[in-house]
């Protein structure tokens, strides 16, 4: 895929300690990952992708090119303390993905009813049948 960015804007907002920064993207084929973006912004500028938030793509149908708005900290700390929660999730690193992934599925797994409980359940005692 080709992927050509052109920031449109980049400004300190130093009441919130960040790097406000609009771009238009334009590609081939289907729109780019929130995370194919941010690597190219920060590759671009020089941040941290780490540090860095897509807040929003916005894309209007049928056309090839996108305009952005991403969020760069100083530190990883002051975006995860500032940014929302559905951020904070594509922030986190692949290895916290997983590890979060797998306290899901066990939280899942307690929560679920026993073995023994389920048999007790499907199967109903019949009535005693007169002989």
């Amino acid at each position: 895929m080709d992927l050509n960015i052109k920031v449109d804007n980049d400004k300190e907002n130093k009441f919130m300690k960040r790097r406000e920064i609009s771009a238009t993207a334009e590609y081939s084929g289907s729109t780019p990952t929130r995370d194919a973006i941010k690597q190219e912004i920060c590759k671009m500028l020089n941040l941290k992708p780490d540090a860095s938030a897509v807040v929003r793509i916005n894309q209007a149908y049928g056309n090839m090119s996108s305009s952005i708005i991403l969020h760069s900290y100083a530190t990883r700390e002051a975006m995860l303390a500032l940014e929302k929660e559905g951020r904070k999730k594509e922030a986190k690193a692949p290895a916290e993905k997983k590890e979060e992934k797998k306290e899901e599925k066990k939280e899942e797994k307690k929560t679920e009813a026993p073995p023994e409980a389920k048999k007790e359940k499907a199967a109903p005692e019949k009535p005693a049948e007169k002989a």
